[in-house]
Order: C-alpha cells, then sequence, then structure tokens
C-alpha cells in the first residue's frame, strides 16, 4: 500500500453520514472498540459481522498452493491464533441496539462456538447455528477433515422476529467461495453477496440500521446498499478501508 493511499484513507475516516442513492453510510477507520464509542446508543437494528477468528497455520499433511496462499493472507492480517476477546466484545455492543434489543450474527470458529453460545445463555437471549457449506473449500491439509463449513451463531432477544420466507430460512446455505470478488478486492475471507442478502432478509426491515465493526473489504454494506438498508462499518486496515469506500460511496 502506498504513502499516498494510507493518507487518504486516513482523510476518509473523517467520513460521517454521507448518502449515496438515498441512503446513509458512516464508515470508519480505527479500531472498532474505540470507534464505536462515536455511535449513537440505541441506533442500530443488527450486527452482521465476521470478527478474528483462530485458524491454524500449522497442522502437518501436505498443503496445495491455494492453502498456502491463503494461510499466507490471512497470517499477514493477525487471523491465525487470534486473542479476540468474544465476551468483551459482545458485551461492548449492547448499549448499540435499539430499545436494548440485542440483534446480532456472527460468523465464527468451531473453537469460538462455545464461547458465543455461553453468553447468550447467561443473558437468556435466542439463539441458533447456521452455516455456509462451500462447494470450493480451500485444500489446507491432507490429514483432516475439509474446511468446508463456516459457521455463524445468531443471537437475538425474544422482541426480535426472524423474518424472510421458506426460501430464506435454511440454516445452511450452499455455495461456492466468493472467489470473483476475492481475487477482486484481495481480502481472503470475503463471504458471498448472496449469503448476506439472506441474513438481511431474515433479521432486518428496508431502512433498519445494521453495523459492521469488522468491516473489511465492504460486502456487508454492499448487501446493505442493495436492500435499502443503512450501515455503519468500522476497518482499522487503511487498504480496506479504501477499497469498502470505493465499493459503497460511488
Amino acid at each position: 500500500m502506498t504513502e499516498n493511499t494510507t493518507q487518504a484513507a486516513e482523510c476518509l475516516s473523517h467520513l460521517t453520514a454521507e448518502l449515496y442513492t438515498g441512503m446513509a453510510m458512516n464508515l470508519m477507520l480505527g479500531d472498532c472498540l474505540e470507534r464505536m464509542k462515536e455511535i449513537e446508543s440505541g441506533s442500530v437494528d443488527l450486527i452482521l459481522t465476521d470478527p478474528p477468528y483462530e485458524i491454524s497455520n500449522s497442522g502437518g499433511g501436505m498443503m496445495g498452493k491455494d492453502g498456502r496462499v491463503f494461510i499466507e493472507q490471512v497470517d499477514s492480517m493477525n487471523m491465525c491464533k487470534s486473542n479476540f476477546d468474544v465476551r468483551g466484545f459482545l458485551e461492548n455492543v449492547k448499549p448499540l441496539f435499539k430499545k436494548g434489543c440485542y440483534n446480532g450474527l456472527f460468523f465464527c470458529s468451531l473453537k469460538q462456538l462455545h464461547e458465543y453460545l455461553s453468553f447468550a445463555i447467561e443473558n437468556k437471549y435466542q439463539y441458533g447455528i447456521t452455516m455456509w457449506h462451500k462447494s470450493d473449500p480451500t485444500p489446507l491439509c491432507n490429514n483432516k477433515y475439509l474446511n468446508d463449513i463456516e459457521w455463524c451463531i445468531y443471537i437475538k432477544q425474544s422482541g426480535k422476529h426472524i423474518k424472510g420466507d421458506y426460501s430464506t430460512k435454511s440454516l445452511v446455505y450452499k455455495s461456492a467461495t466468493n472467489r470473483v470478488d476475492k481475487k477482486l478486492y484481495g481480502h481472503p475471507t470475503i463471504k458471498p453477496i448472496p449469503l448476506l442478502l439472506k441474513y438481511l432478509t431474515n433479521h432486518t426491515e428496508s431502512g433498519d440500521v445494521v453495523f459492521d465493526p469488522f468491516m473489511g473489504s465492504g460486502s456487508t454494506g454492499v448487501a446493505c446498499k442493495n436492500t435499502g438498508r443503512k450501515f455503519i462499518g468500522i476497518e482499522k486496515d487503511a487498504g480496506y478501508f479504501e477499497i469498502a469506500k470505493q465499493r459503497l460511496c460511488v
């Protein structure tokens, strides 16, 4: 990333509520726990995000070229052996929800599932586990099962209903990985837009405010823009912040 790109991204961090195609986009550059303090309490309808989670960069066995490239990318982003504080994060976002009504969808690793579940159970929230079943998973090692499942847990209070219809309510979403956008935007864990649209359909309505504190290259924002949702996104990497801005603000 060039110095000019970094400076441009830093300038863009001061964007507040800019309007594009009639809907608000609020993009912030920096650490999410710090920048979240700038978000008005009781202003968010849904958090849909892909926080850091542990991805092992070892494990033995032969690894294909795609697997090595993937590990190098996530390792450079400090996603391997992450010390992300799940419980602290889930507690910190509580004040943001409208009417104090918790409503979140969180991609996570299998190792982290118990932390999300424990939080939901202790707070007497409703919860469920959904899965993205990838038809073309990255071949990491030949002595383990394929890494073809990504977990996404929803945590909500009883006042929040799951909307959608028969076509959107399957707990398992099957598709190929988003190789086109991954190549175009360079983010190793980018999600398919149709998957994000499914979650927005089931958990929000047009005009609702969706917050992604780990915005990456902005795919959640794109899904919001395409469906008339308002979007707040935070990203600490200046390069990905610039990519998200270009995707969302044109």
